[in-house]
Formats: C-alpha cells, structure tokens, sequence
C-alpha cells in the first residue's frame, strides 16, 4: 500500500506547483512584452522630436500640427500589451518635446510615460551673429 501511495505523492505535487509555474511564466511574458513597447515609445518619441528639430523653418502651429499626425500613425500596430492613452507635443522656438502615455489593464494596471526634447537650431542666424562679431571685433 505505500508504494502506491509514492506512486501518486508526484500528481499532487505537480498539481500543487504547476500554477505557481504557470503564474511566473504569465508575469515574466508580461513584463517583457511591457518594457519592449516602452522601447518602442522611447524610440518613437525621439525619432519625431528629432524631425521636428530638423524643420526648423516652419512655424511652431504648423509643426505642431504635423507632429501629432504623425506621432499617432508611428505607434499604430507597433504595440503589443499598451495602449496609448494621450500624446503630447509641444513646439516652442528652441525645442521640441514629445511625450507619449500608455496604460496596461493587466498586471494591476501597467502605466508609462516616454518623453524626448531636442533643440531646434537655426546655424543661419549662429552664422550671422558669429560674422557680425567678427566685424565688430575686427573695428576695434
């Protein structure tokens, strides 16, 4: 009688851990498909405040508006788990910020927020304020 109750003892274990295993593995699975699409909002981010900075002769307005079109259509189909929950671009003369948001329903509500800036740089009034130096300096 007690070599059939060894016989069983593995089924009950098993039964035992086999959720927990199943459990870590669904956590694991998660987390990694959560940090690749923060990967992929980073990069987005950063890729459109990057075009951004390198149309540096529109307007603020124009740009801004382009942006956002533009910021929406980058994410669409690259997500796996999150889902974006605001986009935000903000223009001025100097930088450009983009930020996007994302939720997660699962694991208790998985949030994030990617935000890039990048400068806008105008090298025709650096070099016509680096000649007038010049010139001024050259009159001295």
């Amino acid at each position: 009688m007690s070599a059939g109750w060894k016989r069983g003892s593995f089924t009950v274990e098993a039964s035992i851990l086999m959720p927990f295993l199943m459990w870590i593995i669904f956590v694991m699975l998660c987390l990694g498909l959560f940090w690749h699409d923060r990967s992929v909002l980073s990069a987005c981010a950063s890729e459109l405040a990057g075009k951004g900075a390198a149309r540096k002769y529109e307007t603020e307005a124009h740009l801004e508006s382009w942006l956002s079109t533009e910021a929406s259509a980058l994410v669409e189909d690259r997500l796996y788990l999150l889902k974006v929950t605001d986009i935000t671009v903000k223009v001025t003369a100097e930088q450009v910020t983009v930020a996007y948001a994302g939720s997660s329903p699962v694991l208790g509500g998985l949030q994030t927020k990617e935000q890039e800036k990048s400068g806008r740089k105008n090298p025709v009034n650096l070099l016509r304020k680096t000649r007038l130096l010049k010139e001024l300096a050259g009159k001295v």
